[in-house]
């Protein structure tokens, strides 16, 4: 029938109104930054590291792909530099292996657990010999890190990464370099084998490429010199159709992983009349495609007659944006809304499933959860409501939005890999779906999605005797099922699977195995973090809980317990491992012994009256002593740190000689007595005076300036192009705090969650923060996440006790302080046991009926104080000193630890953290000074400033204890800042 024209205008003007949407869209998608490309930076090098050398080989098996890439870094500027890889992995990919050149030599790196592997990472760091540590951070994300990169010289690193490629439509595969670098590198070679039904096709940069064949298999050749390719190395082939099963054994058992064709129409469905939208509005969101999110959006309301849609933001929390109707495919209001959308703050996974009876919930997100913690599964939706989950990041965690929506009756959509018809389709389509998977002489059954993908099933087991059958149960849109059986013969065991690499490789279908077992788990990590610990060990798998690591000698992996890879040294290492379990218990038993000693001396400085008058003048030394001493102070000089910190005060007069010992009394609850006719700590009227911290940036004066109504879209305003400062994201959050804008506040400061994945540094300055604003729920999470990340540091469980004792937790807090005093740690960690216990002594005493019986008798006694200011920061390898200036001008500081009144403070902490402590058991009345200064750092990656938290305590230990928090920061080596005072009355007659 001839077409009108008006009937040809009028589709003329829908095409172009959908040209223009699609542009509009993918000018909104080409504006955020590429996230797909790797990262590889060096902090403190001047010059960028360079890529001299990449050569890739990749060996296809069905639907299988293992591919290695050997790159050759260069470091060209004059110093030793730590050099770090980030990158996301595509759909499909996973790490199977690295190795790191040492000596010429490529060690492969071993499977430790993730909080062991960052702190032997440090350790051997600050010992200067060479590791290289592979981890996860989050979702497909990973970090390599590499030490040393030589001055002017290079490393090698081979990395393997495994993949299962998913047919098209038409049953074609395409192969693309998993990481593509980008710019340019010195000399680049690839190999690639596949075994093709019809021909290959080289795509992309592998246009030209030579093409052979060997048996089987096709191969392309490619080499050139100085490479900078303008497209990606892509691959298409057709597999050999039919089922693709593989088998392996790993460790004398038998895997196998199939990889299925099912057959079966899918029946459209209608789009649903409610639909309850959730959009991702954290920090993160603003990375993923909005242009493939509102097409596929487009297409699901292309569909719609009368669809109502309650538009819900999910951030830190989940806020209601509003109702809107849908009508004939007109969203346009809708469409405005989430176009309007302003990404910021932190990802709560409590926020992404909301109460909805019937209908859908429609989830658009990146799965990547950090707020409070991120790792706790969100809670069941209420109701009936079918949930989907779509991704369009790079980044992100799909293995929790898979759980997410298949646990919910729902599809995980992935528009990295889909177009918008299937995904539309994916959707509103019910196709056949998995409902059982049964076997007879298999276990451990696991599929990669109960819902065909490119039309094909996959799943993977291990086989318990010679032969197996296992039985798949399929339902159509209507319910009906029918069964696919599979039967299999396990194999003899034999190496690996055919590698592209002399790297020893677990068999892919043990590995395949691994890494679906891995995904499913992941889905809900918190219960299962001991489960995905052992099979990224026992498989050599980054995971969440796992790592891989290499480390240069025997005695790195016989210091810290990691078993090295197959070879002479295992059987040496085995060896000596033997006799260090004697020795580990040794250490303990005298670690307690100096704990006690230390805290019996402790006891007699509280137990010993200072006077509390003005100190003698000093008396001036003979001129030979005098002439001594001015060498002295010369030779001194010679050290920056000596020139950097003060000159000694006058010396106060002789103290009095030291009463004995003072009984040490194991009454519950930690119970003290004062020293016979002394004052009782904590009846001196005292009060504490911060001074607030306001940075004079531009940014935070036009924020303090701002009305409360502007205040937010000023904020929003600077926020681009500050992206990467914690400083902002502090600064701009204390405005919001000082005006009495908590909710936004916290959204301001939940950003510092999202800035990097898995730095314990920056979420220790949030956790301090959020203390600081009495927000202990929220820290207690992030701190436990800390401790999490960092168990070798001390730290970490202080921390946690103390936000655990003021969330209103004093028995866990109890025991995590316990924890930091009963255990020996790291040398450079001076006293934090001492002080720890004075904490949990101070606990106990305001907390009757704590639990003390873990507790060493000997170790139980309170010993309260008038004053009290613990400094604590953010960086390791950092110097920073606690100074405290008493109403007499006499200041305790590292060279003068204890002043003439009795005020004393703890060593001196120079690697990094803290605490530093001062303590007055009875003060003079009268004014001191809290000072902070900053000498220097050693560290290889250098922060640009460094966090402190002040903690001062008047009535420490009793019941009127009085606390002040402040968080500030110092921007560099040499600064000095004042922090606050004690103002300390004449005690009441």
């Amino acid at each position: 029938m001839p077409t009108s024209m008006t009937d040809r205008r009028s589709l003329s003007l829908r095409a172009l109104g959908w040209l223009l949407w699609l542009f509009s869209a993918s000018a909104l998608a080409q504006s955020v930054p590429d996230g797909t490309r790797p990262r590889l930076w060096a902090g403190g090098g001047s010059e960028p590291i360079q890529i001299n050398r990449l050569a890739v080989q990749a060996r296809a098996a069905g639907l299988q792909v293992q591919t290695s890439l050997e790159l050759t870094l260069r470091n060209p500027n004059p110093r030793a530099l730590e050099t770090t890889l980030e990158f996301p992995l595509a759909p499909g990919q996973a790490i199977s292996g690295f190795a790191l050149d040492v000596g010429g030599v490529l060690l492969p790196a071993v499977p430790v657990p993730k909080d062991k592997g960052r702190q032997v990472f440090d350790d051997v760091t600050r010992a200067r010999v060479d590791p290289a540590l592979l981890e996860s951070t989050g979702g497909n994300s990973f970090k390599l890190r590499i030490y040393p990169l030589p001055p002017l010289g290079t490393r090698r690193v081979v990395l393997q990464i495994a993949e299962a490629l998913q047919p098209d439509a038409r049953g074609r595969v395409n192969w693309r370099l998993p990481l593509d670098f980008g710019g340019r590198v010195g000399e680049f070679s690839a190999e690639i084998s596949v075994q093709a039904q019809g021909p290959v096709r080289p795509g992309g940069a592998l246009q030209g490429a030579r093409l052979g064949r060997q048996e089987a298999d096709t191969t392309l050749s490619f080499s050139r010199a100085d490479w900078a390719p303008r497209e990606p190395l892509a691959v298409a082939w057709t597999p050999r159709g039919g089922d693709s099963v593989h088998l392996g054994v790993h460790d004398d058992r038998p895997y196998f992983v199939a990889d299925l064709p099912v057959d079966g129409g899918s029946a459209p469905g209608p789009l649903p009349e409610r639909i309850t939208l959730v959009w991702d509005a954290s920090g993160s969101g603003a990375a993923r495609d909005h242009g493939r999110e509102f097409a596929l959006l487009e297409a699901l309301f292309a569909r719609a007659r009368q669809t109502r849609v309650h538009l819900v933001l999910a951030r830190d929390v989940a806020e209601p944006a509003g109702t809107f109707e849908v009508q004939r495919g007109d969203w346009s209001a809708l469409r405005q809304a989430l176009q309007r959308v302003a990404y910021d703050g932190a990802s709560q996974a409590g926020a992404w499933a909301p109460a909805a009876e019937d209908g859908w919930v429609l989830l658009f997100s990146d799965g990547l959860a950090n707020w409070p913690a991120g790792d706790a599964a969100p809670a069941p939706a209420a109701g009936g409501a079918t949930l989907h989950a779509v991704n369009a990041a790079t980044k992100h965690d799909a293995a929790r939005l898979r759980m997410l929506a298949e646990s919910r009756g729902g599809r995980f959509v992935d528009l990295t890999r889909l177009d918008t018809p299937q995904a539309a389709a994916a959707l509103l389509s019910q196709g056949l779906r998995l409902v059982d998977l049964q076997a007879r002489g298999a276990s451990g059954l696991v599929a990669a999605s109960v819902h065909p993908e490119g039309g094909r099933l996959t799943v993977a087991g291990v086989l318990d005797g010679a032969s197996a059958r296992v039985t798949l149960t399929l339902a159509d849109s209507q319910g009906r099922r029918r069964t696919r059986t599979l039967d299999l013969t396990a194999p003899r065991p034999a190496p690996g699977s055919p590698q592209a690499s002399a790297l020893p490789l677990v068999p892919w279908a043990a590995q395949r195995w691994a890494q679906l077992t891995v995904a499913q788990l992941e889905g809900d990590r918190t219960r299962h973090r001991a489960q995905i610990r052992r099979l990224g060990e026992r498989f050599r798998l980054p995971t969440a809980e796992t790592s891989l690591i290499v480390l240069e000698s025997v005695q790195d992996h016989l210091r810290h317990e990691i078993e090295p890879p197959a070879g002479p040294l295992l059987l040496e290492y085995r060896q000596a491992l033997a006799q260090r379990s004697q020795v580990r218990q040794r250490g303990q038993d005298n670690h307690v012994e100096g704990l006690v000693a230390r805290f019996q001396a402790r006891q007699r400085w509280w137990a010993r009256e200072f006077p509390k008058d003005k100190p003698p003048p000093p008396v001036r030394p003979p001129a030979a002593t005098a002439a001594a001493t001015a060498a002295a102070g010369l030779q001194a000089q010679d050290s920056q740190r000596a020139e950097a910190r003060p000159r000694p005060v006058p010396a106060p007069a002789p103290p009095f000689a030291p009463p004995p010992p003072v009984p040490v009394t194991a009454a519950a609850g930690g119970g003290s007595s004062a020293p016979p006719g002394s004052r009782e700590p904590g009846t001196t009227p005292a009060r504490i005076a911060l001074r607030p911290f306001q940075p004079d940036t531009p940014y935070a004066r036009r924020l303090r300036e701002a009305a409360d109504a502007d205040r937010y879209a000023i904020y929003l305003d600077e926020r681009p192009g500050q992206l990467n400062s914690t400083a902002f994201f502090l600064d701009a959050a204390d405005v919001f705090f000082a005006k009495g804008q908590t909710a936004l506040a916290l959204r301001v400061l939940s950003n510092l969650a999202e800035m990097e994945l898995e730095n314990r540094h920056i979420l220790r300055i949030l956790a301090y923060r959020l203390s600081q604003a009495e927000q202990h729920a929220l820290a207690v999470p992030l701190l436990e996440r800390v401790r999490e990340l960092a168990p070798d540091e001390p730290q970490s469980s202080r921390d946690l006790g103390l936000a655990c004792a003021a969330a209103g937790q004093p028995q866990r807090a109890v025991d995590m302080l316990w924890e930091v005093a009963g255990k020996p740690w790291d040398a450079r960690f001076a006293d934090i046991d001492l002080i720890a216990l004075g904490e949990l002594n101070a606990l106990l005493a305001r907390g009757p009926g704590l639990d003390s019986s873990r507790i060493e008798p000997r170790l139980l006694r309170n010993l309260p104080l008038d004053l009290r200011a613990v400094l604590s920061w953010d960086a390791d390898n950092t110097d920073i000193d606690l100074w405290v200036t008493d109403p007499n001008g006499e200041r305790a500081y590292y060279g003068h630890p204890l002043t003439y009144q009795g005020g004393a403070l703890s060593r001196d902490f120079t690697g990094g953290y803290g605490p530093e402590e001062f303590s007055l058991r009875q003060a003079l009345p009268g004014r001191y000074e809290v000072r902070a200064q900053f000498y220097g750092h050693r560290q290889q990656l250098i922060s640009p400033y460094t966090t402190l938290m002040l903690w001062l305590s008047t009535g420490f230990g009793t019941p009127g204890q009085k606390d002040e928090r402040v968080v500030l920061r110092l921007s560099g080596a040499g600064q000095e800042v004042f922090v606050g005072s004690f103002e300390v009355g004449a005690p009441a007659r």
